[in-house]
């Protein structure tokens, strides 16, 4: 798992109406803004469309979160990156969902 001060607030995300870069595909939006910190912030957003069962939810959640912490993602200069799920992930592999990610975030580099 991510650690704590890596993770994003995203109720202050929302707050917030700062301009963000916005990037799509089939299963993910990843919103990515500027931030002070010397390091990157992730957060996850994980509807209820998505399953609702709350464990898959939270599968999903853990396969992001450590996706992030192996490819030392967080270690980047300071932005704030949220991801949003959508309900079509739900039925990727975790194989899947990381080369999707992979294509998304490091685009956003």
């Amino acid at each position: 798992m991510l650690a704590k001060k890596f993770r994003l607030p995203i109720q202050n995300w929302f707050k917030e109406k700062k301009g963000a870069i916005v990037r799509k595909s089939d299963f993910f939006a990843v919103k990515t803004r500027e931030s002070n910190l010397p390091f990157s912030r992730y957060g996850v957003v994980v509807s209820r469309k998505v399953s609702g069962f709350a464990v898959r939810r939270n599968k999903i959640k853990r396969i992001i979160f450590n996706f992030i912490r192996l490819e030392k993602l967080q270690e980047t200069s300071g932005r704030d990156v949220l991801i949003i799920v959508s309900p079509l992930a739900s039925k990727l592999t975790k194989q899947k969902i990381e080369t999707e990610l992979k294509s998304l975030l490091t685009a956003n580099r």
